[in-house]
């Protein structure tokens, strides 16, 4: 058995170069060896010592991770990481909702990256990777890539580092190596709200044949604020066609909290059809759609003529009206499954047609009419000037004097 951390550098007759050797034993016992070929019996011996440091100070398995390439880093991060999520309890305990597209988005750092040996990869590196990626147009609609997108590509590559720095492959992640390459700020915000024309005719162009199967998945949306994973996981068990109500369980809401949302008329309507003509089994899924309907609404947008918004946006919508309605913020926040008041008023945005309707409310100030009405019963209230919307959206003082 060969002594620990035994380290040679020799001349190889048989190749007729210089052969860096280290000799060690396991912690099972076991006997190992490494070797690599080198320039010279300087460079040898440097070799041989940082083998012996990076045993003594990280381990074996910082050891045998030296020749570690990206794909192979990225496989075993997909079997263990990117699957199917578990639940136990309604909780969720290991995996992904969202684990199919962020496979995908996996698939494409493999392309990039690959081949490369995991400790080779530098901050620089995947700086070029960003600005490259930044300037990729998209597959589908051939427009230019979101920062936002850009951004999760690269937070799924941050976590494929940090599994390598967990599994003692690597001992720093290289994200950590620079300024911060994912910045929220740099990103767009959705202020997009669908207005009641713009709904109109999304709905009227989704009658087509072509297109009818997506129609009653985007009037749901636009009536419950459901998320798209939401509403392509419901089954015909979560929705009470008497009551008029669906149920999002807990193991398809983001938040692991179940809610139910009662239904408007013309949406229940849509649905009682739709059961009738399936037959409404428990199992089955509601909308029949178990992957994705992209090419359906990017397609009815177009012949709608309506730009800039998401599939998304329909949730954003749904609590703009919710509020625009007067339904109570507590209540909305149930129904929309929000538990954080901030990420909720993240989804309450103004359109013009909702501008338009606050100018109307803000011109119905109670106070200043009652204080007119003093003024006019010489209480000795003097009331100068009224109070109206500004241009830019914000109420005039009103200047009370006594």
């Amino acid at each position: 058995m060969p002594r620990p951390r035994t380290g040679s550098v020799n001349w190889n007759k048989k190749r007729k170069c210089w052969e860096a050797r280290l000799d060690w034993t396991d912690s099972s016992g076991r006997a190992r060896c490494r070797k690599r070929q080198v320039e010279n019996k300087t460079e040898g011996n440097n070799l041989v010592k940082k083998w012996i440091r990076d045993l003594e100070e990280q381990g074996e398995e910082y050891l045998d991770a030296e020749r570690v390439t990206f794909k192979e880093l990225a496989e075993k991060y997909e079997a263990v990481k990117l699957v199917q999520a578990e639940y136990r309890d309604g909780k969720k305990v290991a995996g992904l909702r969202d684990w199919e597209r962020e496979r995908w988005r996996l698939k494409h750092l493999i392309e990039h990256f690959g081949k490369r040996r995991i400790r080779s990869i530098t901050y620089a590196d995947i700086e070029e990777y960003r600005n490259l990626r930044l300037a990729t147009k998209t597959v589908l609609t051939k427009k230019e890539r979101s920062i936002a997108d850009v951004h999760r590509t690269l937070a799924r590559l941050r976590a494929v580092f940090t599994y390598a720095v967990q599994k003692e492959w690597l001992i720093r992640n290289p994200f950590s190596k620079g300024e911060g390459l994912i910045s929220m700020a740099h990103e767009v915000a959705r202020e997009r709200v669908l207005s009641t024309e713009e709904q109109r005719k999304i709905l009227q162009a989704c009658q087509t044949p072509q297109r009818r199967h997506i129609y009653p998945i985007v009037l749901t949306a636009l009536d419950s604020g459901c998320r798209r994973g939401e509403l392509i996981k419901l089954t015909w068990s979560d929705v009470d066609l008497e009551k008029g109500t669906l149920t999002v369980i807990a193991t398809n809401a983001k938040t692991n909290r179940k809610r139910v949302i009662d239904l408007e008329p013309i949406t229940m309507g849509e649905l009682r059809k739709m059961a009738k003509d399936s037959g409404g089994f428990a199992d089955d899924l509601v909308f029949g759609i178990k992957a994705t309907f992209e090419y359906g609404w990017h397609a009815a947008m177009d012949e709608a003529k309506v730009t800039g918004a998401r599939f998304h946006d329909c949730r954003a919508t749904a609590i703009t009206t919710w509020l625009l309605r007067g339904m109570a913020v507590p209540f909305a926040m149930g129904r929309s499954g929000h538990s954080d008041p901030r990420i909720f008023m993240r989804y309450v945005r103004l359109a013009e047609e909702v501008r338009e309707k606050q100018r109307a409310h803000l011109r119905e100030w109670d106070l200043a009419a009652s204080l007119a009405e003093l003024a006019a019963n010489g209480s000795g209230v003097t009331v100068t000037g009224e109070w109206r919307s500004s241009a830019d959206d914000q109420p005039e003082r009103t200047e009370l004097i006594n």
